[in-house]
């Protein structure tokens, strides 16, 4: 009787070792990070030789949004700018999102965009409006009037944001002059998002399941054989 009573314990643990494995190796899988906004082609504004703050409103869709990185445009001038994410409704800084931004190459055509990781990816919650900001120096250039544009996972863009133009802050501020652009623009400033994608195929921590579910048999054996 002890046998069989040890043996079906063994079964048990075996079968929990099963359920255990197929747990763990349905995990949802995540993409790889991608640009927030992306666009084909734009108008290079060179009309403007001021200093100031520059970037846009934009808000969520009804998924809460991942970002893990905060970028600025390739405008060829291999500048350094300073970028952060507000709340709109508090007008405060999202905590964790400022990054500073080096970027490389690029010019009058570019469309790509240099990021600086964050140290933590944040979340930034559903049906909520957010502002995008970096620095403008003198001399450079911005891209307004995007074509082409393509936004993630429900974001909107909403109105192009300008603010301390002659003396732009140290570190980014929350923008008050905004402006309805015809087509998306004061590009400037983007974000990487990161969003669950239910169509990859899940990739389980072996590692991880092995040595759980070894240790659950070899917890087993060691009981049968006491028994």
């Amino acid at each position: 009787m002890k046998r069989s009573f040890g043996s079906l314990n063994l079964t048990r643990l075996c079968i929990s070792s099963a359920c255990l494995f197929v747990v763990l190796t349905t995990v949802p899988g995540h993409a790889d990070s991608i640009a927030a906004f992306s666009f084909t082609s734009s108008n290079y504004r060179v009309d403007d030789n001021d200093t100031a703050q520059l970037g846009y409103n934009f808000t969520t869709g009804s998924t809460p949004i991942t970002v893990t990185a905060l970028g600025y445009i390739n405008d060829g001038f291999n500048g350094t700018h300073a970028v952060a994410l507000f709340r709109v409704d508090t007008q405060q800084i999202v905590p964790g999102a400022m990054s500073t931004v080096t970027t490389v190459g690029g010019g009058p055509t570019s469309t790509t965009f240099s990021y600086t990781d964050l140290s933590s990816p944040i979340t930034l919650d559903a049906y909520t409006q957010y502002q995008i900001v970096s620095q403008f120096f003198a001399g450079e250039h911005y891209y307004t009037q995007a074509q082409g544009f393509i936004s993630q996972f429900g974001l909107t863009l909403d109105t192009a944001v300008y603010s301390d133009y002659g003396d732009p802050p140290a570190s980014p501020q929350f923008a008050i002059s905004s402006y309805a652009p015809n087509t998306p623009g004061n590009f400037g400033p983007n974000f990487k998002i990161l969003t669950p994608d239910t169509s990859l195929t899940p990739v389980p921590e072996l590692s991880s399941i092995y040595l759980v579910a070894s240790g659950l048999v070899s917890f087993a054996v060691s009981r049968l054989r006491k028994n």
